[in-house]
């Protein structure tokens, strides 16, 4: 006989994690248990830090949704749309008092003293105009008031200071000397038309860029021109400018003559060479080329014409320079006469010092005289001393040389060196006794540094007369 269980009431909120439901299934036959507690739902809030949507769940089964609402109604209202909640804002009601003004950038307030209505003033911080005119610009008036200008509706109107008034005044720009002021739509054209300076044209460190245009005295293309290399362009009656060094001129180069102008480069520093300065003659390819010509300046009247000097260079300490003729042998400049430092000796270094008049030779207008004098009584034999490279030694007038005798006198003379020659020449007595003369023979056999000696002879079987006989000398030096 089967046992009866009793089966009491069981709520649901009494359920017990021990209460379980019995399971068959139809197929197996096989039994299976339940907790109850599994029937009923449970709710978790899964976000963090987040509000739950729910309150608990009572009865087990039943579950208690929060409700939604305004927290003010002014600022949001919640409402049922199609099954829709609907939060909406309302902008109205937004109070930017309240805002963070810090991060938003809201302001807290503006304060204008009180309601404002009709023109905000100054002190409030408005204009105090109702209106403005089209074109107009506020200024600070006489008053320290805001106002407003006159229409700027012309052209090339502009707000000009004035010192009278102290405030701007609404005017255009006057064109002065050489200015034009053209006005436009929204612009202002200046244009300059210079024709002449009325003052001295100070560029205060700035260039003057004349592209192709010419620095004149007419306004014509003549005077200077200037080419983009900076090389400059001198010529009169409009000539045609040409660029082939760093100045370029068409006509001459005159000086006044209050100066005595120099033409030279500057000086070098310690240790630099000098530059050298080149004049040369233009050159020609199929023609004659052009002389070089030197011309001292030329005397009207009486006056004493300029003369050619040429002057080599001085060196303190150095050596200095000597004055050199050149011409070319082959392709080859050579000095063919130097005029040497200090000393002012001419050297003829090449080719032959060639006198092709007839009337002209060699002017020694330094030639030197000497007597000769006796050691108590008439003697060939006794010295002279001359110190000229050409004289006349007027022999003692009392000697009497015999026939064939010898005398020989020294000659005492700085400008003799050793391996001088000496040419010597002897000078009769007056006309007539020209006989007796042409047995006096001259020679020299001694020559040193500082003198030479000068051996008479008489070369005839008879005594030469006395008288004033004279040996004219040239010296002709090796070095």
């Amino acid at each position: 006989m089967a046992k009866l269980i009793d089966l009491t009431t069981l709520a649901k909120t009494s359920v017990a994690s021990t209460d379980y439901l019995l399971v068959t299934n139809d197929n197996s036959r096989e039994s299976k248990r339940l907790a109850v507690e599994t029937l009923f739902p449970s709710f978790s809030t899964l976000g963090s830090s987040s509000e739950s949507l729910f309150v608990s769940v009572t009865n087990k089964n039943q579950l208690n949704f929060k409700g939604i609402k305004s927290g003010d109604t002014g600022l949001l209202t919640v409402t049922t749309s199609s099954n829709n909640i609907v939060l909406t804002a309302l902008e109205a009601g937004i109070d930017l008092s309240l805002c963070n003004n810090t991060t938003s950038g809201f302001i807290t307030g503006v304060d204008f003293t009180s309601t404002i209505t009709g023109e905000c003033a100054v002190s409030n911080g408005g204009t105090g105009l109702s209106t403005i005119a089209k074109g107009a610009l506020l200024y600070a008036n006489e008053t320290d008031q805001i106002a407003a200008t006159a229409a700027m509706s012309t052209n090339g109107h502009l707000l000009i200071g004035n010192a009278t008034n102290g405030y701007p005044s609404v005017a255009t720009l006057t064109a002065g000397t050489n200015m034009t002021v053209t006005n436009g739509a929204g612009s202002i054209t200046l244009a300059a038309n210079l024709s002449t300076l009325t003052a001295d044209l100070d560029a205060a460190g700035y260039d003057i860029d004349l592209h192709t245009g010419w620095l004149s005295g007419d306004g014509t293309h003549e005077g200077i021109n200037i080419d983009s290399a900076g090389k400059v362009f001198m010529g009169q009656s409009t000539p045609t400018a040409f660029f082939e060094d760093s100045l370029n001129i068409i006509g001459g180069i005159r000086f006044a003559n209050t100066s005595a102008p120099t033409i030279k480069p500057n000086d070098s520093g310690d240790g630099v060479v000098g530059a050298n300065v080149t004049i040369q003659a233009g050159a020609s390819s199929n023609s004659a080329s052009g002389h070089l010509n030197l011309n001292a300046g030329a005397a009207s009247s009486s006056g004493t014409a300029g003369s050619v000097i040429l002057t080599s260079g001085q060196s303190a300490s150095g050596t200095d320079g000597d004055i050199q003729l050149k011409t070319y042998t082959g392709s080859s400049p050579t000095a063919g006469l130097t005029v040497a430092a200090e000393t002012q000796n001419v050297t003829v270094n090449t080719g032959n010092l060639i006198i092709t008049d007839g009337a002209k030779g060699i002017v020694h207008t330094g030639s030197g005289t000497v007597t000769q004098g006796t050691s108590g009584t008439p003697n060939y034999a006794t010295g002279v001393t001359l110190n000229t490279t050409s004289g006349i030694i007027t022999l003692d007038s009392a000697e009497t040389l015999a026939a064939g005798a010898f005398e020989e006198f020294v000659v005492t003379n700085s400008t003799v060196q050793a391996d001088s020659v000496i040419l010597l020449q002897v000078q009769s007595l007056a006309e007539g006794s020209e006989t007796s003369d042409s047995s006096l023979l001259a020679y020299t056999n001694t020559i040193a540094n500082g003198s030479f000696n000068i051996l008479l002879q008489n070369g005839s079987d008879a005594t030469l007369a006395a008288g004033a006989r004279k040996i004219h000398f040239l010296v002709i030096n090796n070095s």
